[in-house]
């Protein structure tokens, strides 16, 4: 064969073994893409936005070219990681985190975000709801994600033969993120049919399929590669495969899968029927610092002792006829002394009632969509005008990144508060998105309990006693009757004293000079109160003509409570909501055109049906009826008795009970400073820390070892070993800097192979390393100083001839560490018979 020919050929070879590496590169890539293509779709549910397949689609993009980089000029796996990790601090803002382009502050606070989300992120992954869009930098830790491990995976798949396995957990990783992180519900099965499949047991099929074809077709390539290898030495040529063992083979691996995911497709939904799903969500509790301010029903009756806080504008609101009234707090739990909004027993950390940020959109209930807009005014304090079930808020003007970062929700009880630093400013707006239930009767309500649920330590017994009294039936009806009888035999009143030369404005409202005390706070005691004077006058009267028997006196803030607890007694679920009302049926107040003042303020209650919707429920007393003296006081007394002044003793007034007063004693004790602000910075720092740490810790271990290393050999207690030492410092030196690992040369041929221009100083390092080891007498200090002194200039001499990020390679290179030469502690004077192995070293 002619030598033309013979190139030809090479050549030839030569390009069909490119366009096989190409396909091998190509089929690999895109088998382990829909690996991560499962991955996604298993995290789909947690985002539900356009904006998640964008950042999927960054993140693979980035992977690849990272990854085809590192094949093509040889990069080392540090090399590999800083150049997906620069990926992904370059994208990360833009992709990750669209909405902090808005502003250069909330830009700063994105990046920052995007920085400390390979740490943090996981936090706000499992304590906001579902789903999460693209809220703040929600969507960092998926970018993170999906560039790290696809890199990874493709990086071991693509330039490995041994470990090529990694690559398959690698890309299963990412299913398994989407499970870790999803909901705690499990989503609707798909129906085809009578045949009902839940979407986790098709992603976890997928996931499984597609890894074990990866596997079997990396398995057969390199079986044929092996194959292949062999008859190029050999020359010897193997049979082909029988088609008839690989066809059955194949049969019998797809029946076996095919039956596994069809029998967990049949079985797993009715094994897992009625249970929970368990994820890190269920185990992570919800975080939120509500300030420690009073309850809202006992800062009620603030609003009306006041005249400028009771004509004063809260907020302004743009709503449709749908919306009746809002919300500004739900108070669910009643322990005797206050109504609140969290269960004390369960605390903040209760999923049930715990307060979450809205990232995206949530799931609505059924009923009419509605959408309003919220302007504040006056309103001070954490609650937040709401309505019906929220669906999405979305904030206004400069603060508006701010606001959204502070606003959190409750969804079982669609209370809605705002943390943001500095409180809520006149002109802050936001709108709503929500839907609202169509007015339900409350005769119609069917409670979802045979008896209370409230102990009987926090109900009067007076109020049983008047439930009794009254001689209703229970259910719907029976709660309608007894809230009615409650209104039209209570009497309205806002305030303990009136000065009756300037009576409130609140009175002058109602029309009336008629003022009836009542005392604030809605404890156990005082409610007793209320149906005590309920009780005495129905005794004294009897009958059922409610104008003679009006005697209860106070405001909504015992009426709601009251409420509620008739309610619990009927076996309803029930909770007291202080807002506004936009419209009503009755002589109410409204907020007029909108806009809801400080007199506006009302409490009313909310009563569950059996079939779970919540119906709102009146519970202000009248205000036309003025209470009858009482029977003992227009008669004249039987026996009249003198009461003479020096036997009259002063009767001090019982304990003040802290849930009955809405303000705070003037006495109390000064707090301590507020340390919060120092807290959060040392929490930020740490945080950074912690991620700078994760990071780029690996590497200043390595610079760390290398310095511990220069300095024990430099400062060896034994003479020789400095020598050989400051020897091995400079081999170590060049093979960081990319010259060849030492393996059989001597010292002379070493300092040759690593020597510049000038070859001297390598030369006298070897000559006095030698000297060192076989001469009698043992070196001197000042040789030794001088030895180190020519050491440094070559460890120089070597890092000027590289580029600057030749040299940073240089420093956390692992190749002087991972090299299998003598350690420093092995050089010593030689025995007799080791000449030939020292001279060697």
């Amino acid at each position: 064969m002619s030598a033309s020919r013979r190139d030809l050929r090479a050549a030839r070879e030569s390009r069909a073994g490119a366009a096989a590496r190409v396909r091998f590169l190509v089929v690999q890539a895109l088998l382990l893409d829909l690996l991560f293509a499962v991955g996604a779709a298993a995290a789909w549910p947690i985002y539900r936005s356009g904006t998640f397949v964008l950042t999927v689609a960054a993140g693979l993009l980035v992977a690849h070219v990272v990854a085809a980089l590192g094949v093509r000029w040889r990069w080392s796996g540090w090399w590999v990681a800083l150049a997906a990790l620069g990926g992904y601090v370059l994208l990360g803002l833009p992709v990750a985190a669209p909405g902090s382009l808005v502003s250069p502050s909330a830009a700063l606070r994105g990046f920052i975000g995007v920085l400390t989300a390979p740490v943090t992120g996981w936090k706000d992954l499992l304590t906001l709801e579902l789903p999460l869009g693209s809220y703040q930098t929600t969507l960092a830790p998926t970018l993170f994600l999906f560039i790290a491990l696809p890199t990874l995976a493709l990086s071991v798949a693509w330039r490995s033969t041994r470990w090529w396995i990694i690559a398959v957990p690698a890309g299963l990783l990412l299913t398994v993120f989407g499970v870790v992180f999803g909901a705690r519900e499990l989503t609707a099965p798909l129906s085809i049919g009578s045949f009902s499949l839940a979407r986790e047991v098709l992603v976890g099929a997928a996931a499984i399929i597609v890894a074990l074809g990866v596997v079997v077709w990396r398995t057969r390539s390199e079986r044929r590669r092996a194959l292949a290898t062999a008859v190029a030495a050999s020359g010897v040529r193997t049979t082909g495969p029988a088609t008839r063992g690989l066809v059955g083979r194949a049969a019998v691996a797809t029946t076996m899968v095919a039956l596994a995911v069809v029998g967990a497709g049949a079985w797993g939904p009715w094994a897992l029927a009625g249970q929970t799903r368990d994820v890190a969500r269920s185990a992570v509790d919800p975080v939120l610092e509500i300030a420690q301010t009073l309850s809202p029903l006992a800062q009620y009756r603030g609003a009306f002792t006041d005249d400028d806080a009771y004509t004063a504008t809260l907020f302004t609101v743009d709503a449709p006829d749908q919306v009746d009234r809002l919300r500004l707090a739900t108070l669910p739990y009643y322990d005797g002394r206050t109504a609140r909004a969290v269960d004390p027993a369960s605390g903040l950390g209760d999923p049930a009632t715990a307060f979450t940020r809205v990232p995206s959109r949530l799931d609505g209930a059924g009923g009419d969509a509605v959408d309003l807009t919220i302007t504040v005014d006056t309103l001070d304090g954490i609650w937040l005008p709401t309505v019906g079930s929220l669906q999405s808020v979305s904030f206004d003007g400069a603060r508006a990144a701010d606001l959204s970062d502070g606003f959190f929700h409750n969804v079982a009880t669609g209370a809605a508060v705002e943390l943001i630093d500095g409180g809520l400013e006149s002109g802050d707006s936001y709108r709503l998105s929500a839907t609202v239930d169509s007015p339900v009767a409350a005769a119609s309500l069917t409670p979802a309990r045979s008896g209370p649920s409230l102990p009987e330590t926090v109900v009067p017994e007076s109020l049983r006693e008047w439930i009794e009294a009254q001689g209703v039936s229970g259910g719907g009806s029976g709660l309608e009757t007894l809230i009615e009888l409650l209104r039209a035999r209570g009497y309205l009143s806002h305030a303990l004293t009136v000065d009756p030369t300037t009576p409130p404005a609140w009175l002058t409202d109602l029309g009336t000079d008629d003022f009836q005390p009542s005392r604030a706070g809605h404890s156990t005691d005082r409610i007793d109160d209320l149906f005590t004077q309920l009780l005495d006058r129905q005794r004294e009267v009897g009958g059922t003509d409610d104008a003679a028997l009006v005697a209860g006196v106070g405001d909504e803030e015992q009426f709601a409570v009251a409420g509620m607890l008739i309610a619990d007694q009927l076996g309803f679920d029930a909770r007291v909501v202080v807002g506004t009302r936009l419209t009503s049926t009755q002589e109410l107040p409204t907020c007029d055109d909108g806009s809801c003042r400080g007199g506006d303020l009302a409490a009313w209650i909310e009563v569950q049906d059996a079939g779970g919707s919540w119906t709102a429920l009146d519970v202000t007393p009248q205000h036309e009826t003025f209470p009858s003296p009482d029977l003992e006081q227009r008669q004249d007394p039987q026996n009249p008795t003198d009461a003479r002044r020096e036997q009259a003793e002063s009767v001090l007034p019982a304990e003040a009970n802290p849930a009955d007063g809405a303000e705070r004693s003037d006495d109390v004790t000064e707090e301590g400073a507020d340390l919060e602000p120092l807290w959060f910075a040392l929490r930020v720092t740490g945080v950074s820390l912690l991620g700078l740490t994760i990071l780029f810790g690996p590497l200043l271990a390595i610079v760390a070892a290398k310095a511990f290393r220069r300095r024990s050999r430099r400062r060896s207690p034994d003479v020789v070993e400095r020598f050989t030492g400051g020897w091995q410092e400079f081999v170590d030196t060049a093979v960081d800097h990319g010259y060849p690992v030492p393996r059989t040369q001597t010292r002379q041929e070493l300092a040759a192979l690593y020597a510049g221009e000038d070859a001297g100083p390598g030369v006298r390092l070897a000559t006095w390393a030698d000297r060192s080891v076989f001469d009698v007498a043992p070196p001197s200090a000042e040789e030794n100083a001088e030895f180190w002194r020519i050491v440094d200039a070559e460890r120089s001499r070597l890092a000027s001839e590289k580029t600057f990020w030749q040299r940073l390679r240089a420093r956390v290179s692992l190749r002087s560490l991972r090299s299998r030469r003598p350690r420093v502690g092995d050089a010593r004077r030689p025995r007799v018979g080791d000449g030939a192995r020292a001279a060697r070293r």
